[in-house]
């Protein structure tokens, strides 16, 4: 992108007559915003549709018209198989001729490149190719600020492990005290300690992957690793286990409360007894009742067939 073309394609438009649509001038900005500094842009006419969201053929056309109006010109351009390309593009700027940095192609290099010349590759200069001895010179010497940053964890403190020598687990490994304090404060538990089963589970562990092998304080910080991962899975089983007997205990009174109370009541039913027996036990019954005798059972009237 050019400023330079930007600020020169919004001052020609205004003089462009109204017979000018918004297409045209809508691609010459398109056109001033791919330019470089000498106002030259080769856009494919596939591309500058899509972005017009219009047609191929109404890109062409407003080609056409600004060519026209004389606001810049077109080059043909071919591969060397004679294929049709996307166009060479320059706008009209009048733009002065600058000085050539050293890094910057003149303006035939640049059409030559565009136009998709396959001439062949310079030879190759013998001096510039480094030989073995420059290839296996030392480079040059480190910032320090990249020596530091290399001694340095992701959160910026130092290394613990950095130049540390690395040894295997052996089954008297004891953690270091000062390293242990270290990392259980790194993690945010420095109450968390550990037990002699806890150490023995470890080193069995490690002891037996002889190809792993960390500094001291590594597997001091593996300890603690190890150490609050049990103490939260235990916690979890035990939390499980209270609520497994909870849901048991609960189980048990509601079975006892509907079930294990239900006791029969109110009176029972003899259905050996006719109807008329019936009706003379209730008779008896009733006599016992008036001179004061208890009940000899109940009888609901009506339940015999």
């Amino acid at each position: 992108m050019s400023l330079q073309a930007m600020s020169w394609a919004r001052g020609v438009m205004p003089e462009m007559p109204e017979s000018v649509r918004a297409f045209p001038r809508l691609l010459l900005l398109l056109m001033a915003d791919y330019a470089n500094e000498q106002g030259v842009c080769w856009p494919s006419i596939r591309r500058l549709s899509e972005e017009m969201s219009c047609t191929t053929r109404t890109v062409q056309r407003s080609i056409e018209t600004l060519v026209e109006q004389g606001a810049m010109t077109v080059v043909a351009r071919k591969t060397s198989a004679g294929r049709q390309t996307s166009n060479f593009y320059r706008l009209a700027m009048g733009v002065t001729q600058q000085p050539q940095s050293a890094d910057e192609p003149s303006p035939e290099e640049l059409e030559a490149l565009m136009a998709g010349s396959d001439e062949e590759e310079a030879p190759v200069d013998p001096a510039a190719v480094p030989t073995e001895a420059a290839a296996a010179a030392p480079a040059q010497a480190e910032h320090p600020i990249f020596a530091n940053a290399a001694q340095q964890a992701d959160n910026g403190q130092p290394q613990a492990t950095a130049g540390a020598r690395q040894v295997p687990m052996t089954l008297d490994w004891q953690p270091d005290a000062t390293h242990w304090q270290a990392e259980t404060l790194r993690r945010g538990d420095p109450s968390l300690t550990w037990g002699q089963g806890e150490l023995a589970d470890f080193t069995a562990h490690f002891a037996d992957q002889p190809g792993r092998t960390y500094s001291h304080h590594a597997w001091c910080a593996k300890f603690v690793r190890w150490v609050s991962d049990n103490r939260k899975r235990e916690a979890a089983r035990q939390a499980r286990m209270s609520q497994n007997a909870n849901t048991s205990n609960n189980t048990a009174r509601n079975a006892g409360g509907t079930h294990g109370s239900r006791r029969s009541t109110g009176p029972i039913r003899n259905s050996k007894l006719s109807a008329a027996e019936g009706r003379a036990l209730i008779e008896q019954r009733r006599r016992e009742q008036a001179e004061g005798q208890p009940p000899s059972g109940d009888v609901i009237d009506g339940e015999w067939l």
